[in-house]
């Protein structure tokens, strides 16, 4: 097994261990909580990393038995259609049908995914998998679990602490990612009389140097850029993170200490209006 592949597996199963933990500690009260996650509680929030365990180990063993296709009762998405489209319902559905069996849910359905991990071969991490954007390779696939449950770990445990940070393990892997969710979550606009470019500059622990210059329509990324910024955001790894998917108000997050904002404070806001989370 490559060292990429067996510490991704060991991310995902980490992570979700140290999630249980924390939802094992819940009462009831804080169950009902609202989390990161507009219209969702802590219990939704967990409901839709609990529900999708089960799926990523169906569509890991279809992947290896050479099927990337939909499965029954499922459908590619369309263009320009939000990742976010029906998901909301289905965790409320999800949790009311789970009720107190929710927490052994999770339990029960990450250990499944842990046991389909531990089958993947280096000949399978390449093999296409179903997702609803379009087949990924599996390693893609596996690695979006990390995603999904280190950013509603996020939203959980902020519903209950306004200072909680982003998990610091999962981060390099996160940052590697950031391509390809920025692809999926560029909003195009009106055209710009001029480009907007936003600077990033990110200390740690994963450092980022990094401008977006967004030009309505589309946006490109240029690595340790230089010259001037319309707005450049100072912060750490995993608020950089934060922003990124989505779970930041700027103008909030410049009072709590979790950026600071250089140039234009309009224009940092408006990024939010090109890259939205879902």
């Amino acid at each position: 097994m490559p060292n990429d592949m067996k510490d991704t597996i060991e991310l995902v199963n980490a992570t979700a261990s140290r999630l249980g933990e924390f939802l094992s500690g819940l009462d009831e009260q804080q169950w009902s909580a609202n989390s990161a996650c507009e219209g969702w509680t802590v219990a939704d929030a967990a409901a839709h990393v609990t529900a999708s365990a089960s799926t990523w180990a169906t569509n890991i063993a279809r992947a290896m038995a050479g099927d990337s296709g939909p499965p029954e009762g499922q459908s590619f998405m369309t263009p320009g259609e939000r990742g976010s489209s029906g998901l909301a319902q289905n965790a409320i559905t999800y949790r009311e049908e789970s009720g107190s069996k929710l927490l052994d849910n999770f339990t029960s359905g990450y250990a499944d995914l842990k046991e389909q991990m531990a089958k993947l071969r280096e000949e399978n991490w390449e093999k296409p998998c179903f997702h609803r954007r379009g087949p990924l390779p599996i390693g893609d696939y596996v690695a979006l679990r990390v995603q999904e449950l280190t950013v509603h770990g996020w939203d959980i445990r902020w519903g209950l602490d306004p200072d909680a940070e982003i998990w610091p393990e999962p981060l390099a892997l996160m940052v590697g990612r950031v391509p390809r969710w920025l692809s999926n979550a560029f909003r195009p606009g009106l055209d710009l009389p001029t480009p907007v470019r936003y600077r990033f500059d990110v200390d740690g622990p994963v450092a980022v140097k990094e401008d977006l210059v967004v030009t309505g329509d589309a946006f490109q990324a240029e690595a340790n850029a230089s010259g001037d910024a319309d707005a450049v955001f100072l912060c750490d790894t995993g608020n950089y993170i934060l922003l990124l998917y989505g779970r930041l108000d700027v103008d909030q997050a410049t009072v709590e200490g979790r950026l600071r904002v250089q140039g234009s404070l309009e224009q940092a806001v408006n990024f939010t209006a090109w890259f939205k989370g879902f």
